[in-house]
């Protein structure tokens, strides 16, 4: 991309062909598979573009992913993931603005944008095990003024260490039975043990239905509220400003990411891992149709 300094940020991207090769190994690290005809092809060298040899139907490694139309180059793409799984404490648009170069603030707002849905896909598996579940308040602004949010939390209680455990967030648009169930069921994964906090296990007995549901300890209420306090701070010291409500959950997702990585030992993992879910498809594609030859 011209005019960007890319100095210190990621030396591995640096030349079209090693990034080729690493987006073709992620998207299809089982081999080619024609998104068309769902035909795998294991023979198949990494290429940006790719033509089946069975139905002759043409794809790129970026069609119908979150990838599909950027007007940047793959290297640009992977040095600001890189920057995104780098920066535990927040990227902002300004920072990524600064950092490559960019002429247009709205570019890198936009541009970190699909970094943040790549990461709420990345980390959309719900919690499991030993699961705290609670409702949680949380600053956000509207109309300019000052509003209280509602949000639904999960945090694993089963991990070997407190700030290792997984936490998902889901911004609440009311606290009636089906939108408690909603979250529920998107945050915590089928017979998990639900630990809900002191006089709120009426609330979520009829809410339950696949889960085993429990009091939570006072020491893992504590753990939630912690976890709240944490991404609180991390909201004012990224956007130093109440975040618009509008983009609340899309900065909570963010939060989660980084949290539920933070402990992981190959930080390598952790680009792999938000570079898979840019590369997912957000189309339907046929299941594998293995063929010999």
């Amino acid at each position: 991309m011209a005019g960007t300094s890319r100095t210190g940020i990621n030396s591995r991207f640096t030349n079209e062909h090693a990034c080729v090769t690493y987006l073709f190994r992620r998207r299809w690290p089982l081999g080619f598979r024609c998104p068309f005809c769902g035909a795998v092809q294991k023979e198949t060298a990494p290429a940006y573009t790719v033509v089946c040899r069975y139905c002759r139907k043409q794809t790129s490694i970026t069609a119908q992913t979150i990838m599909h139309g950027s007007k940047k180059d793959l290297g640009a793409w992977l040095q600001v993931a890189s920057l995104f799984c780098s920066r535990s404490q927040g990227l902002s648009a300004r920072e990524l603005q600064r950092l490559m170069g960019l002429t247009c603030y709205q570019t890198a707002w936009s541009w970190l944008q699909k970094l943040r849905l790549a990461a709420a896909l990345a980390e959309s598996a719900g919690c499991r095990g030993q699961v705290l579940f609670d409702v949680v308040a949380l600053s956000a602004a509207a109309g300019g003024r000052l509003v209280s949010r509602e949000i639904a939390m999960a945090l694993e209680l089963n991990a070997r260490k407190a700030d290792s455990a997984r936490v998902r967030f889901q911004v609440l648009q009311s606290r009636t039975p089906p939108d408690l169930a909603a979250a529920i069921s998107s945050l915590v994964m089928k017979n998990s043990s639900l630990q809900v906090g002191d006089g709120r296990r009426a609330e979520y007995a009829g809410l339950a239905g696949a889960f085993h549901l429990g009091m939570a300890a006072a020491e893992q209420r504590q753990k939630g509220r912690d976890v709240v306090e944490q991404a609180e701070a991390w909201l004012q010291r990224v956007f130093h400003r109440a975040v618009d409500g509008a983009y609340l959950q899309t900065y909570l997702d963010e939060f989660s990411f980084h949290w539920n990585t933070a402990f992981w030992p190959d930080r390598q993992a952790v680009l792999d891992h938000l570079v898979t879910a840019l590369l997912s498809s957000d189309g339907g594609m046929s299941p594998y149709v293995v063929r010999r030859g």
